[in-house]
């Protein structure tokens, strides 16, 4: 296996805003470039949480780039999302206390709630902040925020959509694209997946699995995160340009508000 850079020809990946590459060298050889991702890389492979790191090194132009194993297999889609290491997976990343550490130490702050409804509010552009609808939700939730404890905060992965999940030819399942990774209530992640995903009738299924009670509590925090998933995913496609999945992602944010 080649751990250096020499003769490695890189190619531009779709849909990774020009940062992500396949990189190959002469002898057919192949790895996953990407630039600028979270220097806890190194701590995530070693958990197996993603593959392999392979090395790093910052570019003349200042850029880091990292090189991880390439893998034969495929993204999951919506259905896959359904399976029991997608819980586990997480499980374990949000028990993590070394790589809350790692970020802490690289000056990563702990966000509570009020801070995550600021930084939509600080990126997303003017079209969705005068979006009468996405803006009554966000003052709804400022009202109604969930109990918040820092001492309980975890590692978070961010973005936990279908398309940033890896499954290999031999059946492992790899979280990637850490681009989003914060220090929050694990509620971000597990939301985002309950509402985007878990049908409602295998909700308590599914918690129970991961090892949350099925209580009032619970249910006010999914509804909460679940909510701002949807934000979050909607200003993401906006970001890309890809009103489609905007649109659809409004129309399903107003289908999980009808649930509660």
């Amino acid at each position: 296996m080649i751990t250096t850079d020499k003769d490695l020809t890189l190619k531009p990946l779709m849909g990774k805003s020009g940062q992500a590459f396949m990189g190959e060298y002469p002898n057919g050889e192949r790895v996953f470039v990407k630039l600028n991702t979270t220097p806890i890389l190194a701590a995530l492979a070693k958990e197996q949480i993603t593959p392999q790191l392979l090395w790093a090194k910052r570019t003349a132009g200042g850029d880091m780039m990292s090189a991880q194993e390439w893998l034969n297999g495929r993204l999951l889609n919506k259905a896959d999302m359904n399976s029991k290491q997608i819980a586990q997976i997480l499980l374990q990343l949000h028990r993590s206390k070394a790589l809350v550490n790692q970020l802490l130490q690289l000056n990563y702050s702990i966000e509570n709630p009020f801070e995550l409804l600021q930084d939509w509010d600080r990126n997303a552009p003017m079209q969705l902040r005068q979006n009468t609808y996405l803006q009554s939700i966000v003052t709804e939730l400022k009202k109604n925020l969930p109990d918040f404890n820092p001492e309980l905060a975890t590692i978070v992965h961010g973005d936990v959509r279908h398309s940033n999940w890896v499954i290999t030819t031999s059946g492992l399942v790899y979280l990637v694209d850490w681009d989003s990774v914060r220090l929050t209530d694990r509620m971000y992640d597990v939301a985002h997946i309950l509402s985007h995903y878990i049908p409602y009738s295998r909700w308590a299924e599914w918690l129970s699995y991961y090892g949350y009670k099925n209580n009032d509590l619970v249910k006010k925090k999914i509804y909460w995160y679940g909510q701002l998933s949807y934000l979050s995913q909607i200003l993401k496609f906006y970001e890309g340009y890809d009103m489609e999945h905007v649109n659809r992602e409004i129309y399903e944010l107003r289908q999980f508000r009808n649930l509660f």
